[in-house]
């Protein structure tokens, strides 16, 4: 296949809305000409990810990330190119003439490709048991005592795989699916003393796991009769990691930005019952306990959390366990306590979404119950109190501002201790950011105020700084480096950034250019000419200054003396810095006015 034409490429990335792309994974607020939002490539607690859609681009002021809406598909879902292409061009209504693609992307392609077409051929085959056979008759009584008629069936895609040793591996064969590519998309295991391949899922309803774009990417199966764990998972698959992966989140997304909360669950079940109740924005982990990554997920879109742990000694672990996940993603976590049922989805059967509210309205503080539970097991002596002290300041250090205040006092009251004790105990933050990817490392190339502020002009008023770099004799004087020299001839060429930025090879490069771009109201169009003459003014004068400080340093290590033909050179040469240096600081304070 031919390679993409750029200028398709190109109309790919105008018809594409960046702000609506990047909105479906982060939670975006407008902010002058940007939209900000938490990174969605590196955890913090302050937004720092901006949106420039009027530049095309999106920059992070922390981790330094950046690029165009296919660089953002790239980085957040792990793509090439030729996918972020193909994956945009659909919704930009542009059809593609492709490039032949190299062995590598083909293979790349073939083996998440593979696995996709085994997992959706599963999932259908699965869904169509459920609905047609007769085998499938006790889960349809069982899915229906569960209060889900078929229309749920529908919307949540779920299924039910006979009990039969083979009976997808011998329909997915008939597919053209092998057995190995079964076993490598976790629908098939190997028994090596047997010599034989068996279905990971029998005699089970089945809930598929979907991406954020609706596509099956595993399972998991409840059983119905006779012995074995209640539930098994896929195991994790080219497309599928456990500890990144919530299930529902892609129908769940748009409930949890416009809601502003996200319930977290711990059942399949649970998510259901409550999504048909009128709870949307209803996630839970695949089989796994919570994990950093999910915070990640989450925190892009929320800052606050309803936690349904079980009431039991194991729910109790999970939500102590969970604790420090939020307090380090900055969430408000708070626990919804379920009366007399084994979990959510047996209480909104039983009492309806009405009562489920009240239950939301009475969420406590995961912190605040952790403290009690503290409490109650050290025992209210003196000794017993500071032990709970000494477990609560670890959690109370991970919190910051009026959170932490809200936190101290809560702590103090429980524990029984004054409130400056505990805030002077827990006032240092020892618990630091993550580090700053984007950070100047090394020998990191960061460009230079003058230079920054220059691209900044070139990419806000090209025109007006055209004129005044066109006096420019040394194109050397804004910079030394041929990669930037020519960033400025295609921005003074009225070249897009996001082509610019597409051509570009040095990674530094690309970082300093999408900062000047992301950065907002610097300078007005009127400013922008004596802007620019000012910074020329500067680079010329400290040019000059380091011309000068060389020439000093020659004359003291002059051989000749003051009699000698060099020296003599030398000092006339600085004589005619000094004055050149005198000049151009006239110039630019006359500039000014």
């Amino acid at each position: 296949m031919p390679e993409i034409p750029r200028q398709t490429i190109e109309e790919i990335r105008d018809r594409t809305d960046l702000i609506e792309l990047v909105g479906r994974y982060v939670t975006l607020k407008s902010k002058g000409g940007s939209w900000v939002g938490l990174c969605p490539f590196h955890q913090e607690k302050s937004p720092s990810f901006n949106v420039v859609p009027s530049k095309g681009i999106y920059h992070c002021f922390g981790c330094g990330e950046g690029g165009d809406a296919f660089k953002f598909l790239m980085q957040h879902k792990g793509m090439s190119f030729v996918e972020a292409v193909k994956e945009l061009a659909v919704p930009a209504g542009v059809e593609l003439e492709e490039r032949k693609l190299t062995t590598a992307e083909r293979a790349a392609i073939a083996k998440k490709g593979g696995v996709r077409e085994a997992c959706k051929l599963a999932s259908d085959w699965f869904h169509a048991q459920l609905l047609t056979s007769p085998k499938a008759a006790g889960a349809r009584e069982y899915l229906e005592k569960r209060g889900l008629n078929a229309e749920a069936w529908d919307r949540f895609r779920l299924g039910f795989a006979p009990d039969s040793w083979t009976g997808l591996l011998d329909y997915l064969a008939g597919q053209g699916v092998d057995t190995e590519l079964a076993i490598r998309a976790g629908l098939a295991k190997r028994n090596e003393r047997r010599g034989s391949n068996y279905d990971v899922f029998r005699g089970r309803v089945i809930i598929p796991i979907l991406d954020e774009r609706d596509r099956p990417i595993a399972f998991g199966g409840r059983i119905l009769e006779g012995d074995g764990p209640k539930y098994i998972n896929s195991p994790e698959t080219p497309l599928y990691t456990k500890s990144d992966t919530l299930y529902n989140l892609g129908f769940a997304r748009g409930a949890i930005q416009r809601n502003k909360r996200v319930l977290l669950v711990e059942g399949y079940f649970d998510v259901i019952s409550l999504a048909l109740a009128g709870y949307p924005e209803t996630v839970a982990t695949c089989g796994t306990a919570l994990t950093p990554g999910h915070m990640k997920v989450l925190r892009r879109l929320t800052d606050r959390a309803y936690a349904l742990f079980d009431a039991d000694e194991a729910g109790k672990r999970a939500s102590d366990k969970s604790l420090p996940l939020f307090l380090d993603a900055g969430m408000e976590a708070l626990r919804i306590s379920v009366p007399d049922a084994k979990d959510p989805d047996e209480y909104i059967r039983a009492h309806g979404p009405e009562q489920f509210e009240e239950l939301m309205k009475r969420a406590r503080p995961l912190i605040v119950e952790f403290l009690e539970r503290s409490m109650r097991r050290n025992g209210l002596s003196a000794g017993g109190r500071q032990r709970s002290m000494n477990e609560a300041i670890p959690l109370l250090h991970r919190l910051q501002g009026t959170s932490k205040d809200l936190a101290i006092v809560q702590a103090a009251g429980i524990l029984g201790v004054p409130e400056a004790t505990l805030r002077r105990a827990a006032g240092g933050n020892h618990f630091q950011e993550a580090p700053n990817q984007g950070g100047h490392h090394g020998a990191r190339w960061v460009g230079n105020v003058e230079l920054n502020h220059m691209l900044w002009l070139l990419l806000n008023f090209p025109d007006e700084v055209a004129e005044v770099l066109e006096d420019v004799e040394d194109p050397e004087l804004v910079t030394g480096r041929e990669d930037v020299m020519w960033v400025i001839g295609q921005l003074l060429g009225g070249v897009k950034l996001p082509e610019i930025l597409a051509q570009l090879e040095d990674n530094d490069v690309v970082r300093v250019l999408q900062a000047s771009a992301a950065k907002e109201g610097l300078y007005t169009q009127e400013q922008a000419p004596r802007v620019a003459r000012q910074i020329l003014f500067r680079l010329r004068i400290r040019a000059t200054e380091t011309e000068l400080l060389s020439l000093r340093r020659e004359l003291s290590a002059c051989e000749g003396g003051p009699d000698g033909t060099k020296y003599r050179v030398l000092l006339k040469s600085q004589a005619g810095l000094q004055r050149e240096l005198i000049n151009l600081r006239r110039q630019s304070k006359a500039s000014l006015t």
